[in-house]
């Protein structure tokens, strides 16, 4: 889609009210802006309404938008990241392990050595929460390097 420049001002705006806590304007604002242009920046959009209804408590929205965004980027770790731990605080274990799961793949095709330690860290943490032994923790956490 062509660049609206509007845009660009309403993602301005929304960013500097989002930095200073004003939250819930700057939701309405990434709304607009997703609303009219779906594929904003690459569903980045999509990526910052769901920090806005992340932090405003608004759960399954938050949800929802992380998942948009990846419709447009399913790779890309910022958004997978949001997502995986949005999942680990907010929702669901099994979720939360999967996307932790897709996370290490994508960064392991990308040789972020510190970003993979980080990841492996929350799957361990998530195994152990969801009682996983460590042999079937290791087969899953192996299993991405395949």
């Amino acid at each position: 889609m062509k660049l609206k420049s509007h845009l660009i001002t309403l993602e301005q705006n929304a960013l500097e009210l989002r930095n200073s806590g004003r939250l819930a304007e700057a939701a309405e604002l990434f709304a607009a802006i997703v609303n009219e242009q779906p594929d904003w920046e690459h569903g980045t959009g999509f990526y910052n309404l769901a920090v806005c209804y992340e932090d405003l408590r608004e759960f399954a929205l938050a949800e929802k938008c992380y998942c948009d965004a990846l419709r447009f980027e399913p790779k890309n770790p910022y958004f997978l990241g949001g997502l995986a731990s949005f999942l680990y605080l907010h929702g669901d274990n099994d979720k939360a392990f999967a996307s932790h799961l897709t996370l290490l793949e994508v960064e392991r095709s990308a040789g972020n050595e510190r970003a993979i330690k980080v990841t492996t860290t929350a799957l361990q943490a998530l195994g152990k929460k969801m009682g996983l032994s460590e042999k079937a923790l290791a087969e899953q956490i192996g299993a991405t390097q395949k």
